[in-house]
């Protein structure tokens, strides 16, 4: 070690090597600062994505609460009319409203992982179109 200090300063001045230290300091400060920076992006990033996904959820969520009511409101308005038209006792429509629901239960009971599968896509699909926005 001591021979490469001697060639080092026999190279180099006590001055060169002062200012060839604060230089590899300001770079090691450069790149520390870079990284925070990109740590900091990072985080933006993230933030605005889940930001991104919880509001296509609430959407969702909102859509599906008046896709519910709109589902109730007709069924409710089908098995009265069934009943007016037939003049049939008052559960009588709502029977086959409530049948036809049951059936629709099954459909969507024996089709889940077809339907997890679509409803998977089309998260991936929203996710992807934010995060190309964001870019």
């Amino acid at each position: 070690m001591s021979g490469r200090k001697s060639l080092r300063s026999r190279i180099f001045t006590e001055e060169e090597q002062q200012f060839q230290k604060e230089r590899f300091d300001k770079v090691i400060q450069s790149i520390v600062k870079l990284i925070e920076t990109y740590a900091k992006l990072f985080t933006i990033q993230l933030k605005t994505g889940l930001s991104g996904m919880l509001a296509i959820l609430a959407m969702a969520v909102i859509l599906l609460t008046f896709l519910t009511l709109a589902f109730s409101f007709f069924a409710l308005a089908f098995a009265l009319f069934v009943n007016y038209i037939f003049s049939w006792p008052s559960f009588a429509g709502f029977s086959i409203v409530g049948v036809f629901c049951i059936a629709l239960f099954g459909v969507v009971i024996k089709n889940a992982k077809k339907l997890r599968n679509q409803f998977l896509i089309w998260i991936d699909q929203a996710v992807d179109s934010i995060n190309e926005e964001n870019d």
